[in-house]
């Protein structure tokens, strides 16, 4: 019998996990994988209660539920999702260290990638209810869509890595990252385009990475949407140094994150 490579192996082991993962997921918390669906549903309801389902509430070129349905999903799932999963990686994955197969980066890859599914597949369910209520939520140019949101799942993932290293040296990193979260929504585009913001106010929030994720978005989303601000090279920039950052601090400390 040949040897298998360690490639084979380790996407073996990557798919274990992410099946593991996912029956651990739908089986046991039904309501709340239900609430992926719910609450981008509500944050649309909201929008629609506070501009109107048509008409002045169009922020000049899509409708309020369209606006909400392509920022917030990806704000959502792709970035605090996929960073908590991988920031909170350890924990889960004590039980499965002694398999002298298993490495805690294919517990961090299997986590991105049950999120990166979920994402894919709440945004198909999202944009049929949308389309079935008389919206078109179609992308205008998807390739470039699925490319940013690959940018911003990568950018995830890399800073949850990250953020599980040191919190292995300091607990209390958890509950910063946390807290900062609800902010970020409020800070990060999600709610409004970069072309309502006046400056000096539209230069400032524009050192936030997320910021340019999700205009980068729209612009690959909405027909006639032009960013003021979007700059692919930043955002490009800004997940490089995280992987870099990731890869490093976990070669350095996966042994040591592992004996605690």
């Amino acid at each position: 019998m040949r040897a298998r490579s360690a490639f084979s192996i380790q996407k073996d082991v990557i798919f274990a996990i992410f099946v593991r993962e996912m029956n651990a997921k739908f089986s046991s918390y039904t309501f709340g994988n239900v609430w992926l669906v719910l609450e981008p549903l509500l944050m649309i309801v909201m929008f629609i209660v506070l501009f109107g389902l048509r008409g002045r509430g169009e922020f000049g070129y899509v409708a309020p539920p369209i606006f909400v349905f392509a920022a917030f999903l990806p704000f959502k799932i792709l970035w605090q999702l996929t960073m908590r999963q991988n920031m909170g990686a350890v924990s889960g994955a004590r039980g499965l260290m002694g398999f002298r197969q298993v490495r805690l980066f294919d517990v961090f890859m299997a986590h991105s990638f049950l999120q990166g599914c979920l994402f894919l597949v709440v945004g198909l369910l999202m944009g049929l209810a949308l389309y079935w209520f008389g919206f078109d939520a179609t992308p205008r140019d998807p390739l470039l869509l699925l490319a940013w949101c690959a940018v911003l799942w990568l950018f995830a993932s890399s800073v949850g890595i990250l953020a599980c290293v040191a919190s292995q040296f300091a607990r209390e990193i958890e509950k910063v990252i946390s807290m900062i979260q609800m902010p970020l929504l409020f800070i990060s585009a999600v709610f409004f385009p970069m072309t309502m913001v006046p400056e000096p106010y539209r230069t400032i929030l524009a050192w936030n990475p997320l910021v340019h994720a999700m205009e980068l978005i729209r612009e690959a989303w909405f027909p006639v949407y032009v960013s003021p601000v979007a700059d692919g090279f930043y955002l490009f920039l800004w997940t490089i140094g995280a992987m870099a950052l990731a890869m490093s601090s976990y070669r350095l400390s996966w042994q040591r994150i592992l004996a605690q």
